[in-house]
């Protein structure tokens, strides 16, 4: 079955799925100075993520190549991908056995529906519902899995024959020591040379109504941990247009776990999670086109500034990855620092291979300044609070409820209400979300919290500030809003 036509629309969808982080509370003072040769980000928990791209879009639920093993090795976690004939997106967070290859819980982060519905808000709707499953199991601790991409094999299985002739293609990968085999219905596990597995899974057929026969199934990728012994498989189908392709299926399995070896001086140096704020970037080539940042917003130890970092988009020009530090009493800015400018990305698509290593080599010194800036400030990460989302965007914006330790805040068009639990009266604030030439646009009535920030004492607040968009306001505004609450 062709499946040009579902990518096309999932790449509609794309632009509209932008990259909010679930940070946590971290000291990072004294923290090791990354460097700044290429480190590719991996996401380190199924619901958190603290990076953020110069281009791209970056989310756990979003990353194909994203799998977990709990620290005990008992379970594992991954996110279910629609069928290719879908016309939407949907992700579910499922947690298995991994000695039962049972489910133990599912959860919906978002529908298809709710995809093709949402546009704009269906990251912060997926942020919310994050949330929730993270305030459920607080104790939960995951490790990513190692894993082998296959995918690059899918186009045979694209054609009506995969189907109707039922074939069943053997393939194989190697996750660290293990090699694993799968031709339907049979896997294969070695490490070594050494069998460790070799079992016929029938009951992984997939057998749709009123399809004359099962969809033969194909290995597209593996995740391993060799360590705890755990083994993922995630299973593609083929299709035709009567019988589309079912969902993509995960199935996990036990293998003898391998006893840990002792470093040795020729063992490769392993790479150690970044830390932040920092600057960072996945490939050697092409800086411009990996660049990330992690670890805002932040801030500094004694309470006196705020690091944020944006990424500012607009229909006539590409991402520019902006670094800011202020003043946290005061909107005075200290330093403001360019990771790309304006329109940089876009020509070095089109330019020749001398003028895209000039502009990595600019990069990589913006990259080494913003590092340098960032380095001479002992900074505390910043977690960030529960606020519903504005999901789907409706003008004007109804209130949102922000609860802290002491106190619970509203916001509504540009108003906040604050009242502390020991206080009588409430607190009341004013805040500007910036202006327009469109006089019909309504900022204020169209302002909302797109993410909410406090630091562990929560005495100070990072509001970021969006307003929704319509056919009469098309154009975004965003704002960080710092503000202290008072003794």
């Amino acid at each position: 079955m062709n499946r040009l036509f579902p990518r096309r629309r999932w790449l509609r969808l794309l632009p509209s799925l932008l990259m909010c982080g679930l940070i946590r509370t971290v000291n990072v003072a004294g923290a090791a100075a990354p460097s700044e040769e290429a480190h590719p980000w991996l996401f380190p928990e199924p619901l958190r993520s603290d990076a953020l791209f110069a281009e791209g879009y970056a989310a756990p639920w979003l990353s194909p190549s994203s799998a977990w093993v709990s620290a005990d090795g008992k379970r594992v976690a991954f996110f279910t991908r629609e069928p290719a004939s879908a016309e939407g997106i949907s992700r579910a967070l499922v947690i298995k056995d991994v000695d039962k290859d049972e489910v133990i819980s599912e959860r919906t982060l978002f529908t298809e529906e709710e995809s093709l519905r949402y546009g704009g808000a269906l990251t912060r709707l997926a942020k919310s519902r994050a949330q929730d499953i993270l305030t459920a199991n607080p104790q939960d601790r995951w490790v990513p899995l190692a894993h082998q991409d296959l995918s690059d094999h899918e186009r045979e299985f694209f054609s009506d024959a995969c189907f109707e002739k039922q074939l069943h293609p053997k393939r194989s990968t190697l996750v660290g020591s293990l090699k694993i085999t799968y031709q339907e219905p049979r896997v294969q596990i070695w490490r070594r040379g050494k069998k460790l597995l070799d079992r016929q899974t029938p009951s992984w057929r997939v057998k749709q109504d009123p399809c004359p026969h099962a969809s033969p199934s194909w290995l597209n990728r593996v995740f391993g941990d060799a360590i705890r012994g755990v083994v993922l498989l995630e299973l593609g189908f083929c299709g035709v247009d009567l019988c589309p392709e079912p969902a993509t299926a995960f199935h996990v399995l036990r293998v003898p776990p391998e006893q840990p070896r002792e470093a040795t001086p020729s063992d490769p140096r392993p790479l150690a999670a970044p830390t932040g704020p920092f600057v960072h970037h996945e490939t050697a080539r092409d800086v411009w086109k990996s660049l990330y940042v992690t670890g805002f917003p932040a801030i500094s130890k004694d309470g006196s500034q705020v690091a944020l970092a944006e990424r500012e988009e607009s229909e006539s020009s590409t991402p520019n990855l902006r670094l800011t530090i202020r003043q946290a009493q005061t909107p005075e800015v200290l330093w403001r620092h360019s990771l790309l400018d304006s329109g940089e990305s876009a020509t070095a698509k089109r330019a020749a291979p001398q003028q895209k290593r000039q502009l990595d080599q600019k990069v990589l010194e913006r990259i080494r300044s913003a590092n340098e800036r960032l380095r001479g400030t002992e900074w505390l990460f910043m977690e960030e609070k529960a606020v519903r989302p504005v999901a789907p965007e409706r003008c004007p914006v109804g209130p949102q409820t922000l609860k802290l330790k002491e106190a619970e805040m509203t916001f509504q068009q540009g108003h906040i209400i604050l009242k502390r639990h020991d206080k009588g009266e409430p607190l009341k604030l004013s805040v500007s979300v910036g202006s327009t030439e469109n006089k019909a646009c309504n900022m204020l009535q169209r302002a909302f919290i797109d993410a909410a920030y406090a630091n562990s004492s929560e005495n100070t607040v990072i509001l970021r500030l969006s307003t929704c968009v319509d056919d009469e306001c098309p154009q975004r505004t965003n704002v960080d809003y710092v503000f202290q609450l008072p003794e």
